[in-house]
């Protein structure tokens, strides 16, 4: 049985061949109901910026459950990226509705002009498992772990603190490596710890790969 996947903030990447200045002429020329273009906010947006890179604000009008929110493009070497979306009117979207609207975009806007203009659409899946976000070595010492040590005590007994740490070294010793967050999100949602213990444990983790990296830095 294949193991549960995590759902995450999705990526979007808007790829051109030739400048990007083709990508806003694209998306802009397409921009539909219900959204809409904020040059104003651009405007603001860029007199904070410290660079010259371009900068592209879409709204997207508020609908069901979803709050009206800002879509925020920021200009790459090759194109744009959408660097956040802002709802107007509630503290954070939270993932699921995050995507659902970077999707709406994907199938409203972006897509429609990329078929036009020939820039490429990168987006990233909804959803990732610990496979993909670890090689095989530290992540199967991490399962290993998970699987054998008491979730009561994390790894408080010799035998868990062990295979713990031989985690610890897996991950630190190959690339790419989870984030804190990741772990403790992995831990309660997929492998059933208490958010307490998980906590704890992502903790642990954050600390040991900045002592081992701090001890590789200074040793002769």
């Amino acid at each position: 049985m294949s193991e549960k996947s995590i759902e995450v903030f999705q990526n979007l990447h808007l790829n051109s061949r030739s400048t990007p200045s083709v990508i806003r002429g694209g998306i802009l020329a397409r921009v539909q109901a219900p959204w809409c273009h904020d040059p104003h906010r651009e405007d603001d947006i860029r007199h904070g910026a410290i660079d010259d890179e371009d900068v592209i604000v879409l709204v997207r009008t508020a609908s069901d459950d979803i709050d009206e929110s800002a879509l925020v493009l920021w200009q790459e070497a090759d194109g744009y990226r959408v660097s956040n979306i802002v709802p107007r009117h509630v503290g954070e979207l939270g993932i699921t509705r995050y995507n659902a609207i970077l999707q709406d975009f994907v199938e409203r806007v972006a897509r429609p002009a990329a078929q036009v203009e020939g820039f490429e659409i990168e987006l990233s899946s909804a959803s990732q498992s610990l496979d993909d976000w670890l090689s095989v070595e530290p992540a199967a010492a991490l399962r290993r772990f998970s699987h054998l040590a008491n979730k009561s005590t994390g790894a408080a007994h010799p035998k868990d603190r062990e295979r713990w740490y031989a985690f610890l070294i897996a991950a630190y010793r190959n690339t790419p490596r989870l984030d804190s967050d990741q772990l403790a999100r992995w831990l309660v949602e997929v492998e059933h710890w208490s958010f307490e213990k998980a906590q704890e444990l992502a903790i642990d983790y954050e600390f040991a790969l900045g002592l081992l990296e701090q001890y590789d830095q200074l040793r002769p």
